[in-house]
């Protein structure tokens, strides 16, 4: 089966460094922060152009982080889209806030446009996603804000490698929130995150509530929570680091031979529409016939996903406690998306398989 990820062979390959790593790790008692996380935050820091960088549990917890450090909780309102993991959303009501939802458009992103109409009085904050790993154009989105006192979170929970104007995306804005889960192109063996800033007072107000609001062992300075980045997850990210920019490489090669051979078919090239910058965490066709295509890979041995078949305003989590909202291009997006493999354990003869059967498929179909 050609996989849409590859967790497994991402972890084997480097196995033995880690677990070096791990050994060296055990002998030092270091497991809750400590060097290991340290040097993860300087990479992180040095990647992202010299912002301040705190390691947290998760790319939601920096998110709740972000949104608690610039004081937004109940009767506040913060404005993102439906086509994104539910953790973005999550995050949101977490701190007692008001989700409002802004439809994308054919490339699947929030714009300025989407955006500019539900900035209201109670708006207090945006949270633009750069899904897929795709660059979005967040100048004009945090230039409407500014003007507005509205706060920008950047969501770049699948944009490690996304880059605007050769600079890696998630420090524009106030504050930034990446994942580092397992199925990230940079990912852990367990959960992560970092927010990112160059904001020092929302930095420290991070790395004290990180750590259930410590001041020192023994005096908590405001009540905080625990999403502290283990030593365990930070050594073996460190390891990962290293070979990050490789598997970009990799993903962006693939993704230019996608876009040559299908851009005469009918499920066509990516939907980011081949923006410069782009890292590809996922690659994301259409189909009217997306179902169908989905199987016939199967079929063939090929694996291809839908991330998110369901927006997330058709989440029952939603319906329960919001309002019924029509989204008509993220709805439309939803039934036709598919995501091929992307991702650097792929093969020519993998990549040009996937492409093969999309014709082959395209020919046997009635359209």
């Amino acid at each position: 089966m050609i996989k849409c990820n590859n967790v497994q062979e991402q972890a084997q390959d480097l196995c033995g460094e880690i677990f070096e790593r791990w050994r060296e790790l055990l002998q030092s008692g270091e497991f809750i922060l400590g060097d290991q996380v340290l040097a993860f935050e300087s990479w992180m820091s040095d990647r992202c152009g010299g912002a301040h960088a705190v390691a947290l549990n998760s790319g939601t917890d920096a998110l709740f982080l972000a949104l608690r450090a610039l004081d937004i909780g109940p009767g506040d309102e913060v404005i993102t889209c439906a086509n994104t993991f539910v953790a973005t959303v999550g995050a949101i009501v977490a701190v007692g806030a008001r989700p409002i939802l802004a439809d994308v458009g054919d490339d699947e992103l929030l714009s300025v446009e989407t955006i500019a109409p539900l900035v209201t009085d109670r708006t207090k904050a945006v949270i633009p996603v750069y899904l897929r790993g795709r660059p979005l154009d967040i100048d004009p989105i945090i230039d409407l804000c500014r003007s507005r006192g509205v706060a920008v979170i950047e969501d770049c929970a699948q944009a490690i490698g996304t880059m605007i104007d050769g600079r890696q995306v998630g420090t524009r804005a106030d504050a930034s929130a990446f994942s580092m889960h397992p199925l990230k192109t940079l990912g852990g063996l367990g959960d992560g995150g970092m927010l990112v800033t160059r904001d020092p007072g929302i930095a420290e107000y991070a790395r004290i509530a990180r750590n259930h609001g410590l001041e020192n062992r023994n005096e908590s300075i405001r009540f905080g929570i625990n999403s502290r980045l283990d030593s365990l997850q930070a050594a073996a990210l460190n390891i990962k680091a290293q070979y990050l920019d490789q598997w970009l490489k990799r993903r962006v090669e693939i993704a230019a031979f996608y876009d040559d051979v299908l851009s005469t078919t009918r499920t066509g090239t990516d939907l980011g529409r081949g923006k410069p910058g782009n890292a590809y965490y996922h690659y994301v066709v259409q189909s009217t016939h997306r179902d169908e295509l989905q199987a016939y890979l199967a079929e063939n041995d090929v694996q291809a996903a839908i991330h998110y078949p369901v927006p997330i305003h058709w989440q029952k989590a939603w319906l329960s406690s919001q309002p019924r909202i029509a989204l008509p291009t993220t709805e439309r997006l939803s039934r036709q998306m598919i995501t091929l493999p992307c991702h650097h354990h792929l093969s020519d003869g993998d990549v040009e398989k996937v492409v093969t059967l999309i014709k082959q498929f395209e020919r046997a179909v009635r359209w």
